[in-house]
Parts: C-alpha cells; sequence; structure tokens
C-alpha cells in the first residue's frame, strides 16, 4: 500500500510539472504570436506614469539603448510631465521586431480647454521585451 501511495505521489508531482511546462510553453507562443498586445500594453503603462508624474517610471519602458546614452537625471530635465490629461492607444502595427504605435494625447494647460493630438511612437523588441525608442 506504502509503495502504491509513493507511485501515485509521484504521477500527480510528474503530471503537475508537465501541465506547468505546457501552460510555458503556450504563454510564450502567445507573446510571440501577439506584439500588438503587448506592445499596447506596454505604451499604455508608459502613459500613464507620464500622466501621473512618474518619471522614474517611464523611464523604465526606453529602450535599453536609450537608457545608456541618457541618464535618469536627463531623462528628468528633457520631460515636462502636467500637461498631458489622458492618453490611449489607438493603434498598433508590427513588423518582426519593430512597431508603430499611434497613441491620442489630450493635454492642456493651466485654464486652457484640453485638446486631443495623436503621436506616433516606435517601439523595438529587444531581449525578447518591447521598448520605447524615442526619435533624436
Amino acid at each position: 500500500m506504502y509503495r502504491n501511495l509513493i507511485k501515485a505521489g509521484a504521477l500527480v508531482v510528474l503530471l503537475a510539472g508537465s501541465l506547468a511546462g505546457c501552460a510555458g510553453i503556450a504563454r510564450d507562443a502567445g507573446v510571440r504570436q501577439d506584439p500588438q498586445q503587448q506592445v499596447r500594453e506596454r505604451a499604455a503603462a508608459r502613459w500613464s506614469a507620464l500622466i501621473a508624474g512618474d518619471l522614474a517610471k517611464a523611464y523604465e519602458y526606453l529602450s535599453p539603448g536609450t537608457r545608456e546614452v541618457m541618464s535618469l537625471d536627463l531623462y528628468k530635465k528633457r520631460t515636462r510631465p502636467g500637461m498631458w490629461k489622458k492618453a490611449s492607444v489607438d493603434t498598433v502595427s508590427c513588423e518582426q521586431d519593430r512597431c508603430k504605435v499611434k497613441i491620442a494625447i489630450e493635454h492642456g494647460y493651466r485654464d486652457m480647454k484640453s485638446i486631443e493630438t495623436f503621436l506616433e511612437e516606435d517601439w523595438l523588441r529587444d531581449g525578447g521585451k518591447w521598448w520605447f525608442a524615442p526619435r533624436k
């Protein structure tokens, strides 16, 4: 009886490990198959940080190459939060390791009526992750 219990326990552990492995493969395949969704979520999160004035968090979305040449302090000096009221991702179109993201930005200044404008951002895949690549 004890031997059967050990075999049953081993079988449960083996099956659980197999299922976890399959879930990981499916998750990884989903990331590879749907870059638009991943970029959409990261772009929205970056803009949420900008609107909240959390420049350190927004800085984390910059591409590794950009962060190599631009310190957080320099990024904070160049970025002026406060006029953005709302942002939403309008469209995302990707080709291989590059995506173009169109963002609808609502902004205003002091008592001015808010206006909506659109801007286009470049996002690049590096090391399996998507990063914002600002234009020079």
